[in-house]
């Protein structure tokens, strides 16, 4: 008997259609992959959205419940999942527009076998992937930029230290050891804060890895925004 489900384990999509984990990260962050969650007998708040007269969001607590069913997650929680492997989630959204909050707002935490993706989306992303190359896109410059509404401002060689990382986040590494980086920009600096001197603010963008002295990696809500900004 073939089960005609409502959603696909994205493990098994990523098989079938032979993409590579670097490939989903980056249909992810692209928000081109959205990805769900199944909740089973949880009980939750379920909000509605409504509009101000000047047109912002906000949510309206509607229904207190027990939910089982699909529900979807925030890019930035998707972006997490399929980076980390793991993430407390504590709020996913339902079709019309419905936000469900999850154990009062504390949360539950999903791993990377959790994630799901909507059968109707499935389809409609397969029919996009099948035979197309995946589009990166145009070069962003990282001269000069505004983020989180702070300015940033860099040199040619530490722009070309956060490109160097964001390519190698993209193809699915993002931990980098300092010396390969200042290798990949041709620094004779001795040390990654040495490259960025005079410039405090690079430690917003780029963080060290726990656990592994003198490997660094970019901000994660640095990479969502520069991949979905526009």
């Amino acid at each position: 008997m073939r089960l005609q489900r409502d959603a696909f384990e994205l493990s098994e999509l990523a098989e079938h259609w032979g993409i590579t984990a670097a490939d989903i990260r980056y249909l992810v962050a692209e928000h081109r992959m959205r990805l769900s969650v199944r909740i089973v007998a949880q009980p939750v708040l379920i909000s509605e959205e409504e509009l101000t007269a000047e047109g912002e969001p906000f949510w309206i607590p509607a229904e207190e419940t027990v939910y089982t069913g699909l529900a979807d997650l925030a890019l930035r929680d998707a972006f997490r999942l399929v980076r980390d492997g793991a993430a407390c989630v504590s709020h996913l959204y339902l079709p019309g527009d419905r936000m469900v909050t999850l154990r009062s707002g504390d949360g539950i935490e999903f791993m990377q076998i959790d994630l799901l993706v909507r059968r109707e989306h499935a389809e409609a992303l397969k029919r996009e992937l099948i035979g197309a190359p995946l589009d990166r896109g145009e070069a962003f410059d990282f001269r000069l930029f505004v983020f989180d509404g702070q300015e940033f401002a860099f040199t040619v060689p530490q722009a070309r230290a956060l490109e160097f990382m964001l390519e190698q986040t993209r193809a699915g590494a993002p931990d980098q050891h300092y010396l390969d980086i200042l290798k990949a920009v041709g620094s004779a600096s001795q040390r990654l804060s040495s490259l960025f001197s005079r410039k405090p603010l690079w430690a917003r963008l780029v963080r060290k890895s726990g656990g592994r002295r003198g490997w660094y990696h970019l901000d994660p809500d640095f990479v969502v925004w520069l991949v979905t900004r526009g």
